[in-house]
């Protein structure tokens, strides 16, 4: 009987536990993200403009479903001053021609806002550059193509895309705001599509280049630079800021040159062409490359399997490739570690 009574007693105890257990570990309950469309449609004050547009463009539906997206998010001020209304794009009909023309165009910017994976901002800014869903157009008709890149980097206490908004970029004004399917970063402008010369300014580290090219007597590189276009490409091999200190320094390759020199060497680092890495390690996996420059007849070779660029320098000392395949509207960059030699 009394061992009766210990059983009944200890589960009694169990019973009294399990009702307390249940009592007090009440289940949080978890919060569901909003996807990117919902959020933006949450908040009509700031993103009534960005919703309209998605809309009419079909990015909606993207960006409603399941996956990983970052979209950098411009205010309706950024779109009113960009020239954007609610009404001037709600007004487009797509059976228009003009008007399926100008939706076209409006997608292909809304896409150069978008990554294809959720990346926080600290992340953005120590990865430098990323692909957009944004694309090179070789014809009117193109409705895909290279992937346009985006450059994030921090100026001061600013997160900056492409430059920000002087260089047709943009400053992050709220970021990592969490979606079910990504990321939102808030941003006070509406990107444009960078060229190769807004690609070129973005970057403090092609500042000397950036610097070079802009001088009077370099007019004609600017030009040519300018003048590309998504049919009619140029590739520019971009030597970075260090490589002009080096061959700016006493008995260095640019030393003594004149300004009609610094013409011939600038356009030896220019091809016609959107010349694109074949992979993370090389220019080609097949063969050497031959590049005809703009400084005609003058070449350059792409060493099969690498990164290295053969110039005219003697004793010979190859450049390298240390960034690749950097898209823009117009054409595309490598940035290189030498100013390359043709003289």
């Amino acid at each position: 009987m009394k061992l009766k009574k210990q059983i009944l007693y200890f589960a009694s105890i169990f019973v009294l536990m399990l009702s307390t257990f249940s009592c007090t570990d009440d289940t949080k309950e978890v919060v569901k993200l909003s996807s990117i469309v919902e959020i933006a449609k949450a908040d009509p004050s700031n993103f009534s403009i960005l919703v309209d547009a998605l809309k009419k463009t079909s990015l909606d539906v993207t960006l409603s479903n399941p996956g990983s997206f970052t979209v950098f998010a411009p205010t309706n001020a950024a779109f009113t001053a960009a020239g954007y209304t609610s009404a001037t794009i709600n007004a487009l009909d797509p059976l228009v021609p003009a008007d399926a023309i100008k939706i076209a165009d409006l997608k292909l910017r809304l896409q150069n806002h978008v990554i294809g994976i959720g990346t926080r901002a600290d992340d953005l800014i120590a990865g430098g550059y990323f692909k957009t869903f944004g694309f090179l157009k070789t014809s009117a008709s193109s409705t895909s193509g290279a992937n346009l890149s985006i450059f994030i980097n921090k100026s001061a206490a600013d997160v900056q895309i492409n430059g920000g908004a002087s260089n047709g970029g943009a400053k992050v004004v709220k970021a990592d705001i969490d979606a079910s399917n990504g990321i939102l970063h808030v941003i006070d402008a509406v990107l444009t599509l960078p060229t190769i010369v807004n690609q070129i300014a973005a970057n403090p580290s092609l500042s000397s280049l950036l610097n070079t090219v802009k001088t009077a007597p370099q007019a004609t590189v600017l030009a040519t630079l300018n003048a590309a276009t998504g049919a009619l490409p140029v590739s520019v091999y971009a030597p970075n800021n260090d490589a002009f200190t080096t061959a700016s320094a006493t008995g260095g390759y640019l030393v003594g040159k004149t300004d009609a020199d610094i013409t011939k060497i600038l356009n030896y680092h220019l091809e016609k062409s959107n010349r694109v890495a074949a992979s993370t390690t090389a220019f080609s996996t097949s063969a050497d490359v031959t590049v005809t420059t703009l400084f005609t007849p003058n070449t350059l070779v792409l060493t099969k399997s690498t990164l290295k660029i053969v110039d005219k320098s003697n004793p010979a000392i190859n450049g390298n490739a240390k960034v690749l395949n950097i898209q823009g509207t117009n054409g595309s960059i490598q940035i290189i570690d030498k100013v390359l030699q043709s003289l």
